[in-house]
């Protein structure tokens, strides 16, 4: 499957772990094939074309705390001439806590099928020990199936 369509449904996982006021992580995530949905066809050719795709993680905290857990997302494409070419949500859980998390991505260089893509965004948690708090992410969807991140968990 090309990497643009792959890209259209990253997302990435933002894992949860020990409480803390502010916490930093880092992630791996392993993907599953993406599943391609939708879209329609512009001026420019295809647009808001979508995708769903799922996932394993591995967070690590800066205490050293290691997590491993679940990941599915959706993402679709955006048109041409906005800040982010692809919007993403994902649900994450490792069996004790879960949350959400929403992401803007944008290819890294010239898009195309091969092209690493770099995506921002925030998580929030909805069960466990981050329940009710909020963060921010950075995420790197390096090859079709590998992306790896940064996040920080805010507030108590």
């Amino acid at each position: 499957m090309k990497k643009w369509l792959a890209g259209t449904a990253i997302c990435a996982a933002a894992l949860i772990g020990g409480s803390a006021v502010a916490q930093s992580f880092t992630y791996d995530i392993v993907w599953e094939p993406v599943e391609s949905i939708g879209g329609m066809t512009g001026p420019g050719g295809p647009q808001y074309g979508g995708g769903v795709v799922s996932g394993k993680y591995t967070t690590t905290f800066e205490d050293g705390t290691v997590l491993d857990g679940d990941v599915r997302c959706v993402g679709m494409g955006q048109p041409d001439g906005g800040i982010f070419r692809i919007h993403l949500t994902c649900s994450f859980s490792d069996g004790e806590a879960s949350g959400t998390s929403v992401y803007g991505c944008n290819f890294l260089g010239e898009p195309g099928p091969d092209t690493p893509l770099g995506c921002v965004g925030g998580i929030e948690g909805r069960t466990g020990d981050f329940a009710g708090r909020r963060g921010s992410l950075t995420m790197e969807w390096y090859t079709d199936e590998n992306a790896r991140g940064t996040g920080q968990w805010y507030g108590q």
